[in-house]
């Protein structure tokens, strides 16, 4: 038979050769294969796929007449009778299948979902598709033995006598998470108001975590008042904050801008015109800067202390005496409040009515080497020593304080509080008044120089 065989040009097969047949009869568990040789090849149904959860053939799409690829595994004589038995195996061309889908998944990055089927000292064994992977601890979640998770391919050795195969579980988490994290920072704009939470506190500022996103809150960006962060705030704290900022994927954060600032709180109280009282903190060149409420200052500018431009307020102050002013604009922009004393106090040039070369009485308010200060109507005016005395005469015998003169006005301007006076021209005006009448009466009756003359002279 042999040499008929021989002849016929057959070939014995031998372990480990591959062969292609067709199959002729399936049972439950085995099916049988005609590779042209002097028995049927059988193949058994876990050499034939690595499924586990098929049981029988029967699940499988195998059927009579199909033709296989299979690996020899076998071959052999059995009992007295020397028949043959011939094995075959598919798992060694699925493995191949696998790996090198693996080679393709790897390359790809595309995620794969495998189970996990036990747990060891540096890692996880799992298994895709009958080959084992080797899931190291540190790229891995603490996945539960027989849970089925998503791993990425880091690599795949093929080379020696098994199939390394290594996975990452952190990798797909990454993945997961960095997609998600875009996604909720394209939604997040400038203004939004969102609660994270705090997942670390320091000096200069606490990192704000949200669903995937983290945002920078700066110490300064906590409270309108100087707080020290780590005093205030305590990691896995809820916080409510609002964008302020919002670059290159980074967000900047404020939980003061959902607050009113003492500022804003002070003007939503008072407007313009209120009289308000503030305490005197700093004398500046150009005026000075009140303290109206805690952390709420106002200015009140040289211009505004009183109506007389000569006023200095500032010389009759000092820090911590309280001013009475009032509001006359606020600048909630810039948060600037501007004062002023002068719509409390009375403006005596308002009943001023004179012009240059008008009269009018005054009383004496100071006496000295320059001349007399006098009051009119409430306004100083000034007669200077030259238009009070005549002759070097003393003006400190020729007046008293409290004297009620009549002056005539040489100068005036209400803006420079400048009311320039004269006493001496008010009593030549009198000396021309009295010739002028003694001229008069002397062309209606005679009468001697000495008549004429008498008033003066006495």
């Amino acid at each position: 038979m042999q040499e008929l065989l021989d002849e016929m040009g057959f070939k014995e097969v031998r372990p480990g050769d591959e062969v292609e047949g067709v199959v002729v009869q399936i049972k439950d568990k085995v099916a049988y294969v005609d590779i042209q040789q002097n028995t049927e090849a059988q193949i058994y149904l876990n050499y034939y796929t690595k499924d586990k959860n098929i049981q029988s053939f029967k699940e499988t799409d195998l059927k009579v007449g199909d033709t296989i690829k299979a690996k020899v595994t076998k071959n052999s004589k059995e009992g007295n009778h020397e028949s043959t038995l011939i094995l075959l195996s598919c798992l060694d061309k699925i493995n191949d299948e696998v790996v090198n889908e693996l080679k393709e998944i790897k390359e790809n990055g595309n995620p794969i979902n495998v189970k996990v089927v036990k747990e060891f000292e540096k890692g996880y064994e799992v298994e895709y598709k009958g080959i084992k992977c080797f899931l190291p601890k540190a790229l891995a979640a603490k996945p539960e033995t027989g849970s089925n998770i998503d791993v990425v391919v880091t690599d795949v050795n093929d080379g020696g006598k098994r199939i390394n195969v290594k996975v990452s579980q952190r990798a797909v988490l990454d993945m997961e998470y960095y997609k998600n994290r875009s996604a909720e920072m394209a939604k997040i704009n400038v203004g939004d108001v969102l609660t994270g939470e705090v997942i670390k506190v320091q000096n200069y500022g606490a990192i704000i975590k949200f669903e995937y996103t983290t945002g920078l809150m700066k110490a300064n960006e906590y409270s309108h008042k100087f707080v020290k962060l780590e005093e205030v705030l305590k990691t896995g704290e809820k916080l409510e904050v609002k964008v302020i900022k919002k670059e290159n994927d980074k967000l900047d954060l404020s939980h003061k801008a959902l607050t009113l600032s003492p500022f804003e709180l002070y003007v939503k109280d008072h407007k313009v015109s209120d009289t308000v009282k503030g305490k005197l903190t700093n004398k500046l060149e150009f005026g000075l800067l009140l303290e109206l409420a805690e952390d709420v200052k106002g200015l009140l500018h040289k211009s505004e202390y009183s109506y007389n431009p000569n006023d200095n307020l500032a010389n009759t102050l000092k820090i911590g005496d309280e001013v009475e002013v009032s509001i006359i604009a606020i600048d909630e922009k810039k948060e600037k409040i501007s004062l002023s004393r002068k719509p409390l106090i009375d403006n005596p040039w308002d009943r001023i009515d004179l012009k240059n070369g008008d009269n009018t009485e005054a009383t004496i308010s100071e006496i000295n080497e320059k001349g007399l200060v006098v009051n009119v109507l409430g306004v100083d005016g000034f007669v200077p020593l030259s238009e009070a005395v005549e002759n070097k005469e003393d003006i400190t015998t020729a007046y008293q304080v409290g004297d009620k003169v009549t002056c005539n006005v040489l100068a005036i301007n209400p803006k420079r509080w400048v009311l320039k006076l004269s006493i001496l021209k008010v009593k030549k005006q009198k000396e021309q008044e009295n010739i002028d009448k003694i001229l008069k009466e002397d062309n209606k009756e005679e009468s001697t120089i000495g008549d004429q003359f008498k008033d003066i002279l006495k």
